[in-house]
């Protein structure tokens, strides 16, 4: 599974178990920290990271790639077109 999500100031990418974002440098996170952070607000993640786990894992429930294993908060439910 790989899923690249674009932006005007940054490039996001998520390959198997693993964030990356580009924005003037380079920084990574293990895909379940970013998840754990999406659901409970809290976690030692990069800024730039925190900025796009919303969207990540909005991504990956619509790519059906976390179907089940994390329900979006109330108000995330809207489905993002493609």
């Amino acid at each position: 599974m790989k899923v690249r999500l674009g932006y005007p100031d940054r490039i996001v990418e998520v390959d198997e178990k693993m964030v990356h974002v580009f924005k003037g440098r380079l920084v990574s996170a293990p895909l379940s920290e970013v998840v754990n952070y999406y659901v409970r607000g809290d976690g030692l993640l990069p800024p730039a990271i925190k900025e796009v786990a919303a969207d990540v894992v909005r991504a990956l429930i619509n790519a059906e790639e976390l179907r089940g294993v994390v329900s979006p908060p109330v108000g995330h439910t809207h489905r993002i077109s493609a």
